[in-house]
């Protein structure tokens, strides 16, 4: 089961949260769409989970983890998102039934699964219609998804196709989806996606969704193409065999990208890459016919390349284009083993240095229910301390089964915490605190992947901002993507070495606490007060955690009248600027715009260059009415942002509105290149601006 997060991690989970979907009903003249069959190719998928009731059979609707399939095969074979059945795989006697379009519940057999992909195999024992798969669609093609609506059966919602071969919205290892802004809400995974024939675009897998866990119309479904391919594969022998390449990749730098865009290939093995030719520096820019923009690309593209198949690729060298020609052909089981332990592997593209760090990184289980910590020596793993809380012990999860680790004490006051454990692989990677990676290059993080519940390295990115050097607990700014999970993970350098600890972030800003901080959290150990440092910040973080939970879950007016001052004293105690940041977005929400500025005044004055902390206390500042007090914050995020759109309206009120029109003005002319059509609508506030609101 993907393991459910605290609702104070689930506040902190912005974007890129994974629901189970499913689909509200729609106008009749949009059902019509396509042939009302279509439905008798799609199931309602009733797993059942551990510690939870089974769907169907006056089960009320809701109340019971529910998912969708669609009809791929005869006898009955139904393809679906291996995540709604997993969880049953655990229980002592796995069951997992389907609700037939004539409301027939039936038994269902696993048949196989990929996790790379998130596709399951199941079989019943019915004559059920298979779907047609249709061509690959075009932008702006009118779809629908049929699939179960919170146990209310199956419905239809309607919209357009809004991107085509996405690869990198970070859900699974192999991703070629189809977006859709058709509506979509919990109990839709596996669910068909279908054009206005009836016919199979793609099978639902996985949303984003806001802060409140509602569909914002950015839904995916995996491509028929890739669902074929990987059905095609499970159903002959119950394992899909993707091809690698032999190679290493990263983005290129910001320099390079002002030249060319495409993909870098860093490293090579002896595999069908090297052996047409292509080098190390060279610019990957199309594969198998598609342009590739990201290192996930690539891996979309060779998910649907078969074993014995050929690939052509164009890349530039030394500013020329060129053309070689990939050969798959062997298919031995010696091929397939050293393709899956040669560089580039299709659940991590990346160079070999930084596709081996996943040794070293390690699910844990404390405070919070799943995150990572890095191995820094034989028995020693650095976490957050917000992983650890007030607890003195953590689960370590290793390919050889769980182990007891305790936490070891120490001085240093971030959001850094020590856990000694024994029984580590005596043969696994340890990274070493003491030699700084390289933060100008690009940057990996490598973390627990709740879903997929591995340990990934996620797609990479670039430096934002380094720490500002006067500040003690200064935090590295990144693009480098992060989700929940992945804190107190590692962010590495293309060579694999330490560049820091993975903290968390969204919205394209991540933060990681710098390497020279574990060299600080290692050196205060020896320290005389480290016990009496350890209970006080863990303490404090524990209630800070417990005041949001209560907060979020008490009746309306409630958290303005009696809980508001525990929050702020509680969440000032614990020195976090990630909590600071928290709960100052639950005091502004509450209308304690005061309280609101001084915690989120907290995180700038902790971390100065955290480009989160200046966007909510610029936030906070707005709402209350300051708009003076908003300028010197939106000059800073102006610089360090300036094609970020958030940050572009920002400044322009805070110009317009503070007295300082030649901010507004330089923010408008960046909106005219990020964003025209917002620009229109902003030079219209700079020339025409309403009454400001009154201060409160």
């Amino acid at each position: 089961m993907r393991p459910p997060l605290p609702p104070s991690r689930l506040r902190q989970s912005l974007v890129a949260v994974l629901m189970v979907l499913v689909l509200l009903p729609v106008e009749t003249r949009q059902a019509e769409a396509f042939p009302e069959k279509t439905l008798q190719s799609v199931v309602s998928v009733l797993p059942l989970w551990p510690g939870k009731p089974q769907g169907g059979a006056g089960t009320p609707a809701g109340k019971a983890p529910e998912g969708s399939g669609v009809v791929v095969g005869p006898d009955g074979l139904i393809a679906t998102a291996y995540h709604v059945v997993e969880p049953a795989t655990r229980m002592p006697e796995p069951r997992i039934d389907v609700r037939l379009f004539d409301g027939r519940i039936l038994p269902a057999r696993l048949r196989a699964f990929d996790t790379a992909s998130d596709v399951a195999l199941l079989e019943v024992k019915a004559d059920l219609p298979i779907f047609d798969l249709a061509p690959a669609p075009s932008l702006a093609e009118p779809v629908c998804i049929v699939s179960n609506a919170y146990g209310l059966d199956l419905s239809v919602t309607c919209g357009v196709v809004s991107a085509r071969h996405v690869a990198n919205a970070g859900f699974n290892p192999v991703e070629d989806f189809i977006q859709t802004d058709a509506a979509a809400n919990p109990g839709s995974s596996g669910g068909a996606l279908v054009d206005a024939d009836g016919r199979l675009v793609g099978m639902m897998s996985a949303i984003f969704a806001s802060a409140g866990d509602t569909n914002i119309g950015v839904n995916f479904a995996v491509s028929a193409d890739l669902l074929k391919r990987v059905v095609e594969d499970l159903d002959d022998d119950g394992r899909v065999d993707y091809v690698s390449a032999g190679w290493g990749l990263e983005l290129p730098s910001r320099s390079e990208l002002a030249i060319r865009a495409g993909v870098k290939i860093t490293s090579l093995s002896d595999g069908p890459a090297a052996k047409a030719g292509l080098q190390v520096g060279d610019l990957l820019v199309a594969v198998a016919g598609r342009a590739v923009r990201h290192p996930r690309d690539v891996v979309s593209t060779l998910s649907l390349v078969r074993p014995g198949d050929t690939a052509e690729v164009v890349y530039v060298r030394a500013g020329q284009e060129a053309r070689a020609s990939l050969s798959f052909g062997d298919t031995s089981d010696a091929s397939r083993k050293a393709a899956n332990s040669a560089t580039g592997t299709p659940d991590c593209p990346y160079a070999e240095a930084v596709c081996r760090t996943r040794q070293a990184v390690f699910p844990v289980e404390s405070f919070d229910p799943l995150a990572s910590a890095v191995r820094i020596g034989k028995q020693l793993l650095v976490t957050s301390r917000h992983v650890i809380a007030d607890r003195t012990e953590a689960t370590v999860f290793t390919p050889n089964g769980p182990l007891k680790g305790t936490v070891e004490p120490s001085a240093y006051r971030g959001d850094l915490a020590l856990i000694e454990v024994e029984g580590l692989p005596e043969d696994g990677l340890v990274l070493n605190p003491d030699e700084d990676g390289d933060v100008n290059a690009a940057l990996y993080a490598v973390g627990a992947d709740i879903g997929q519940r591995q340990i990934r390295v996620f797609q990479p990115g670039m430096l934002l901002l380094p720490p500002e050097p006067a500040a003690d607990l200064g935090r590295l700014q990144v693009t480098s993507f992060m989700q929940p999970g992945v804190s107190g993970g590692a962010l590495v350098d293309p060579n694999g070495r330490l560049a820091g600890i993975a903290a968390g972030g969204g919205e394209g800003r991540f933060e990681a606490l710098p390497v020279r901080d574990v060299r600080d959290l290692l050196q205060g150990r020896s320290a005389a007060n480290a016990e009496a440092v350890q209970a006080e910040l863990g303490r404090a973080l524990a209630d800070c955690e417990l005041a949001l939970d209560t907060i979020a879950s008490a009746e309306a007016g409630q958290a303005a009248v009696r809980l508001i001052e525990k929050l702020q004293g509680a969440c000032m105690s614990a020195e976090n600027e990630g909590l600071y940041l928290e709960a100052g977005r639950t005091l502004a929400m509450a209308g304690a715009f005061d309280r609101a500025i001084v915690l989120h005044q907290a995180a700038v004055d902790q971390v100065p260059h955290s480009l989160n902390a200046r966007l909510s206390l610029l936030v906070s500042l707005q709402l209350a009415g300051r708009f003076e007090a908003m300028l010197p914050h939106a000059e800073f995020i102006l610089t360090a942002l300036p094609d970020d759109q958030q940050a572009l309206r920002l400044a322009i009120q805070a110009g317009v509105r503070g007295g300082k029109p030649e901010l507004a003005e330089r923010a408008y002319t960046l909106m005219e290149k990020a964003d025209p059509r917002q620009a229109a609508a902003a030079r219209q506030f700079i020339d025409n601006p309403p009454p400001a609101p009154e201060r409160r």
